[in-house]
């Protein structure tokens, strides 16, 4: 019997292109966790708290670069401004 080993996804595979297709919807913002616990958008310089966003978890992979699985997020404001988060920890 052959013995299979089941690579995980990588990230700068599957998880890149579910980013990309994330930007064509309209996810254009990228957003970064701040070690306060808010969020703060790349484009605009804006902080928003955790309790202020909408975060749904889309997807999980592994990432060869940190060692780690990252989860991507999707992010939206109360002004309307959608986006990406990409997380070592889930929000959901």
């Amino acid at each position: 019997m052959k013995n299979r080993v089941l690579k995980p996804k990588k990230l700068n595979e599957s998880l890149t292109r579910k980013v990309i297709e994330l930007q064509d919807r309209g996810y254009d913002c990228d957003f970064l966790l701040l070690a306060n616990g808010s969020l703060l958008c790349m484009q605009n310089n804006r902080n928003y708290p955790l309790n202020s966003v909408s975060i749904q978890n889309m997807e999980q992979g592994y990432d060869w670069f940190s060692q780690s699985y990252k989860h991507i997020h999707i992010i939206e404001t109360g002004n309307g401004e959608r986006g990406v988060l990409l997380s070592e920890h889930s929000f959901v």
